[in-house]
């Protein structure tokens, strides 16, 4: 009974770590199933308003790592998490059925960390996504 159980847990380990992307060192905590970059570390304190329309979480992550490798990593790694890119002007954006995930980078100009911020609207069924 124990070696099926511990083969079980074995086969759910590999499952988990098999869906991770490619160069993510986690997820963020905030939004538990976007990937965090490898060298960013997500801020405490998100902020997270809730109605009866939806929800918005908002985070921040920091760390050594260029935005435009940022980037790629998102627009490679998001789609196989079911999200679909959405062009977007102000932001590198992404909607998954009622959800829309912003992101942001601020790269500065020194050898400071870069910031990225990711926001999160999750709108209730009964509502749409803006177009």
């Amino acid at each position: 009974m124990f070696r099926r159980f511990h083969h079980l847990a074995a086969i759910a380990a590999v499952a988990v770590f098999a869906t991770a992307p490619a160069h993510a060192a986690d997820f963020l905590t905030a939004i538990d199933d976007v990937p965090l970059v490898k060298g960013l570390t997500e801020l405490p304190d998100p902020v997270v308003f809730e109605s009866d329309q939806g929800r918005v979480v908002r985070t921040s992550a920091e760390g050594q790592v260029g935005a435009s490798e940022i980037s790629a990593f998102y627009l490679a790694s998001l789609p196989s998490l079911g999200w679909k890119r959405v062009e977007d002007p102000d932001h590198l954006a992404f909607e998954r059925e009622n959800e829309r995930l912003n992101i942001n980078m601020r790269e500065p100009a020194s050898s400071r960390p870069v910031t990225v911020n990711f926001e999160l609207i999750v709108k209730l069924a009964s509502t749409r996504l803006p177009e």
